[in-house]
C-alpha cells in the first residue's frame, strides 16, 4: 500500500516537472532570447547611427539605396544628418536630433536589459524548483528502498 502511494506521488511529481516546470523554463528561454536579440539589434542601430553621422568618415553626408517597393531601389544622397526619423514602435516615426536618438536608443537598451534580467532571475527560480523537486523524488525513492529492504 505504501509502495503504491509513493509510486503515485513520484509519478505526480515527475509529471509536474515535465508538463509545468520544464514548459515554463522553455517559455522563459524563448523570452530571454527575444530580449537579447532586441538588445543586440538596438546596439547595432546605435553603432550604425554613429558611423553614418560621423563627419570624419562622411564629411558631406552619405549615399545609400532605398527600396521603393517590389525590390526596386533608388539611389539617395543624404547631406543633412543632424536630424533623423526613428521608428518608436508600431511603425510610428518621430524626428529626433542625433543626441535625442542616442538617448532614446540607450533608454530602450536599458529597458530590454532590465526585462532580460527579470526573465533570467525567473528562469533561475524555475530551474531551482526543478532541482528541488528532483531531490524530493530521490529522497522518496531512497526512503522507499530503505523501507522495502528492512521488511
Amino acid at each position: 500500500m505504501a509502495q503504491t502511494n509513493i509510486d503515485d506521488t513520484v509519478t505526480r511529481y515527475e509529471n509536474f516537472i515535465n508538463e509545468v516546470l520544464k514548459e515554463d523554463l522553455r517559455e522563459l528561454e524563448t523570452k530571454l532570447e527575444f530580449f537579447n536579440n532586441e538588445v543586440s539589434d538596438l546596439i547595432q542601430q546605435k553603432h550604425t547611427l554613429k558611423v553614418l553621422t560621423n563627419k570624419n568618415i562622411h564629411p558631406t553626408g552619405f549615399k545609400t539605396q532605398v527600396n521603393v517597393g517590389c525590390n526596386f531601389f533608388m539611389e539617395a544622397s543624404v547631406s543633412k544628418t543632424d536630424t533623423l526619423l526613428v521608428n518608436i514602435g508600431l511603425n510610428h516615426y518621430i524626428e529626433f536630433k542625433l543626441s535625442e536618438a542616442n538617448r532614446f536608443l540607450e533608454a530602450r537598451i536599458k529597458s530590454y536589459e532590465k526585462k532580460s534580467h527579470e526573465v533570467r532571475l525567473r528562469a533561475a527560480q524555475v530551474s531551482a524548483h526543478i532541482k528541488l523537486m528532483l531531490y524530493g523524488i530521490s529522497e522518496l525513492q531512497n526512503r522507499n528502498n530503505s523501507d522495502g529492504s528492512s521488511t
